[in-house]
């Protein structure tokens, strides 16, 4: 087991392919001497107590693997990434300010992002939703406020990989993103206690129950903990327990009794509460 700071110097070992430092005592700054490694393809230094900036690592044109989770990492996320990226995770630290769109612009075979529980904020830029190899984004519990929506024509999210996408407890407002019913492999979509409102689109009920087949179905979509408002969608309520996890408790619907399996998990938000955060939300019948 080490402990202390990460010596300057391991930077030197030019041939090495592999870093293996988590779950150890290492404190301070990831140092930016890291460059140095040139030959590596695996980096993991989470579970530590690292602090400070994380480093500009471009350099490192073969690393594929990069997990600096559970540490005390601050600052931005880093605009210049390995462009040979297939997993990032740096859940678990203090990064905060914006995500910028060109920290992954390049990361042409990147297909795992986890950046969740940090402080980030600001809109969830649209390039990770068009992303070309990207299948699991997991950005909760950070305070980002909006997404991204792309342009019409739909053509780059309908040319998606996402297979699951987690933008849960954050403080994401407005209508719920339509485009993602369109995403042809997305089947997991998380977007539970946020602040959206608006009625829930009939596009997520149909790719639920009747996706066509060009479309993955949802098989777990939830929605709860928002400020949802309307009906529940007749498609979703020809759903079977067991057919999908869907879950839309503790919203501002008419008529979601505990009943329904997917009103279950906690009663809908009073109409105080409801009128509260939206007049515009009308009276639940």
């Amino acid at each position: 087991m080490f402990s202390g700071e990460i010596p300057t110097s391991i930077g030197s070992l030019s041939s090495l392919e592999e870093l293996y430092l988590d779950n150890n005592n290492l404190q301070g700054n990831i140092p930016a001497s890291f460059n140095g490694l040139v030959s590596l393809k695996r980096l993991e230094v989470q579970s530590n107590k690292l602090d400070g900036e994380f480093p500009e690592l471009g350099s490192l044109k073969n690393l594929s693997f990069l997990d600096a989770s559970a540490n005390a990492v601050s600052g931005n996320v880093p605009l210049t990434l390995p462009e040979s990226l297939v997993q990032i995770s740096m859940r678990n630290n203090s990064l905060q300010g914006k995500l910028h769109p060109r920290s992954f612009k390049n990361l042409a075979f990147l297909q795992v992002l986890d950046l969740s529980h940090n402080n980030l904020s600001g809109s969830v830029p649209l390039p990770l939703f068009t992303h070309p190899s990207l299948q699991q984004l997991t950005l909760s519990f950070n305070s980002f406020t909006s997404v991204q929506s792309p342009p019409f024509p739909l053509t780059t999210v309908l040319q998606s990989e996402a297979i699951a996408i987690d933008l849960s407890n954050n403080e994401l407002r407005g209508f719920l993103p339509t485009f993602m019913a369109l995403m042809p492999k997305l089947s997991a979509l998380s977007l539970e206690n946020n602040k959206f409102s608006g009625m829930i689109p009939i596009q997520f009920a149909i790719k639920t129950v009747l996706p066509g087949s060009r479309l993955s179905p949802f098989v777990r979509l939830l929605l709860g903990g928002n400020y949802l408002y309307g009906p529940i969608p007749d498609r979703l309520m020809e759903l079977q327990p067991g057919f999908a996890d869907v879950r839309l408790n503790d919203n501002c619907l008419y008529r979601c009794p505990a009943s329904f399996f997917f009103c279950r998990g906690g009663d809908q938000k009073s109409h105080v509460e409801c009128k509260s955060f939206s007049p515009l939300i009308p009276r639940k019948m």
